[in-house]
């Protein structure tokens, strides 16, 4: 299967104001954030980014809460710096938030930019700052945004076109993948029946799915109806999706979560929480925890009870970077769930 390496960025992104700071948020997720707020851990003299959260803007009655856990995540990442960011046109609440979670930053992890902004104007704590804050201008045409769209990165409008792009498939297009299934499921099902052993079932699996896959993720082609069909069919053995599960690492997350994506958009019935599971898993190693979570919200949603989705959830709702969960080598989720957390209370 294919083994292209992540391209590593070819600019680094520098902020001469908080203006321009908040200009390139969208860059951090891939959407243009709004009503929330925003962690970011940097670390090293150049403030380099990493881990960064983003949750709705919560009700005042619960920023303490929504505070607690924003400082929860960046002590977990070994933050030594951090951006706290509120964007919202609600400014008080917007203003509580960030003051929470700036007043809960320890000694050892320092206050990099700490500000709320409405998207034309912006606030930070400081002493006798403009009472009506400061201009600054957000646009898509901002050059930070321009230089990351050149350089292939996906910026969408909202949230909302995230969680589209994880929906359930409709119309024209579920009346396609029905006749696309029925094409394959006879035959998938009485290969099912033939292959007793877990062993011997992978191996009738990867026959068939391995050539498709491998086209995919090597010539990012997509994959027709047909072959989303036969894919998803295969991945209801949990041996076959735990094979494709191992498969996906630091490497080549991004080619899995574009063909993991593909499918989210045209999978049906039984085959749905273990295709979205593996495309959340494929956004979580690729350090995307919103399209982690929608996916991964929309396995559940098929399945309430799908353990590895559920595991999963846990492991990214509990800020374990994909480094981590990567050093654990081959413990399950679960494992390396609980090792992490042995690790947090010994820290």
């Amino acid at each position: 299967m294919s083994r292209r390496r992540r391209a590593e960025p070819e600019s680094v992104f520098t902020a001469h104001s908080v203006g321009d700071v908040l200009a390139a948020v969208p860059i951090l997720f891939g959407f243009v954030p709004e009503e929330s707020f925003i962690a970011v851990a940097t670390s090293g003299p150049r403030n380099r980014f990493g881990f960064r959260l983003r949750i709705d803007l919560p009700e005042l009655d619960d920023v303490d809460v929504a505070a607690d856990l924003a400082l929860h995540h960046l002590r977990r990442q070994g933050a030594e710096g951090a951006m706290l960011i509120a964007l919202s046109s609600d400014h008080e609440r917007a203003e509580a938030m960030v003051r929470a979670a700036y007043e809960r930053l320890e000694p050892d992890i320092e206050p990099i930019v700490v500000v709320w902004a409405d998207g034309h104007r912006y606030w930070q704590p400081l002493p006798r700052f403009p009472r009506h804050g400061v201009r600054y201008q957000a646009s898509r045409h901002d050059l930070a945004i321009v230089q990351a769209v050149a350089a292939g990165q996906e910026i969408l409008a909202d949230r909302g076109e995230l969680v589209r792009r994880f929906a359930p498939c409709d119309g024209d297009v579920a009346d396609r993948m029905v006749e696309a299934y029925a094409v394959h499921l006879d035959r998938v099902l009485r290969l099912f029946g033939q292959n007793p052993t877990d062993a011997s079932l992978v191996s009738a699996a990867t026959a068939e799915i391995d050539p498709v896959l491998d086209r995919a993720l090597r010539d990012q082609q997509r994959l027709s109806d047909e072959e989303v069909a036969l894919v998803s069919l295969w991945c209801t053995s949990v041996m076959v999706r735990d094979e494709l599960w191992a498969r996906i690492d630091l490497d080549n997350a991004e080619d899995w979560l574009r063909v993991l994506t593909d499918l989210s958009g045209r999978v049906l019935g039984p085959p749905v929480p273990s295709v979205l599971c593996l495309a959340g898993f494929a956004a979580y190693m690729v350090g995307d925890g919103a399209q982690a979570v929608i996916a991964l919200e929309r396995a559940l949603e098929a399945d309430p009870a799908h353990r590895m989705s559920g595991l999963l959830m846990q492991l990214v709702q509990g800020g374990v970077s994909p480094e981590q969960y990567v050093a654990f080598g081959q413990l399950t989720i679960a494992e390396a769930m609980e090792l992490e957390s042995q690790r947090e209370r010994s820290a």
